[in-house]
């Protein structure tokens, strides 16, 4: 999974806490992938993931997907999934969509309590 690396950064990964920032859009061509190290990345004790979508613009039905299989395997461990810094347009896709009935919608202003790494993290 090192090719992963280019896409994806692991911004925390301690106790109970995993911290996600994609770096790419997520879609059918990748979206395998993401759910392959997701798995990689999700140990025994991980119960709070945070995926930053801050440099997103898209992400189509397959990344849903993963997105969502992703959420049903933390729910199956009393977990939560937070999705951070969507795009305006994603935002309302979510939205229409009902995901955010699935994905909890993390605020900037609780995201800088909870979450200060988010905030710190370098974007390149």
């Amino acid at each position: 999974l090192a090719a992963n690396r280019t896409m994806f950064n692991i911004l925390s990964s301690k106790k109970e806490r995993l911290i996600l920032q994609l770096k790419a859009d997520l879609k059918m061509e990748n979206a395998p992938d993401f759910y392959e190290y997701f798995q990689e990345a999700l140990i025994g004790e991980h119960r709070v993931v945070v995926v930053d979508f801050r440099k997103i613009r898209f992400v189509d039905s397959s990344g849903v997907g993963m997105l969502l299989k992703c959420a049903h395997q933390l729910r199956e461990r009393e977990g939560i999934f937070y999705i951070f810094g969507l795009s305006r347009s994603l935002l309302s896709v979510f939205k229409l969509a009902g995901l955010l009935k699935i994905f909890q919608l993390l605020e900037e202003e609780q995201a800088s309590v909870e979450f200060p790494e988010l905030l710190t993290a370098e974007y390149g």
